[in-house]
């Protein structure tokens, strides 16, 4: 007894559905890797990038993030810039930065006279231990920076059982 075949399985005007199928899990294999190529840059690549290429100024910024956390799924970070924060001169934003992320470009916050104070609280996601920038501009043009190593360790607790 045979069977008749499907007209379907003669086409050849066409990619099949294996070649199909292929092509997106090549796509999706390079949209996996975009990421890598991201954390290739180094820091001081990062901050020319968010600068226009000046280097920033140290000091002025109070960059307030614990050197080791267990858990770098949930770190709390303040940021405090002297600045009058008048019409005159006032910070117009604060960028943060951590270089080892998938997305190192983690936040900018605009700031206005109408803050009143140049002081920010957030909450950061850190994939690993590295350096955390906060870069501030400043209404005059000027830059500023400032630093934090943190080491993001894995829970002590081990389940014995």
């Amino acid at each position: 007894m045979s069977f008749p075949t499907s007209p379907r399985s003669r086409r050849s005007d066409g990619p099949s559905r294996r070649q199909v199928v292929a092509g997106a899990a090549s796509g999706v294999a390079l949209a996996t890797l975009a990421p890598v190529a991201a954390r290739a840059e180094t820091m001081e690549e990062l901050v020319r990038r968010v600068t226009d290429g000046v280097a920033p100024a140290e000091g002025g910024v109070k960059l307030d993030i614990p050197a080791l956390v267990e858990n770098g799924n949930s770190v709390d970070v303040r940021i405090a810039v002297e600045s009058p924060m008048t019409e005159a001169s006032h910070v117009r934003w604060i960028h943060l930065i951590a270089e080892k992320n998938p997305f190192p470009d983690m936040a900018r916050l605009h700031l206005s006279p109408r803050a009143g104070r140049a002081e920010v609280a957030t909450t950061l996601r850190l994939a690993q231990s590295q350096t955390v920038a906060a870069v501030v501009a400043h209404s005059d043009g000027r830059y500023a920076i400032a630093t934090a190593p943190v080491v993001v360790t894995l829970s002590a607790c081990i389940d014995g059982g």
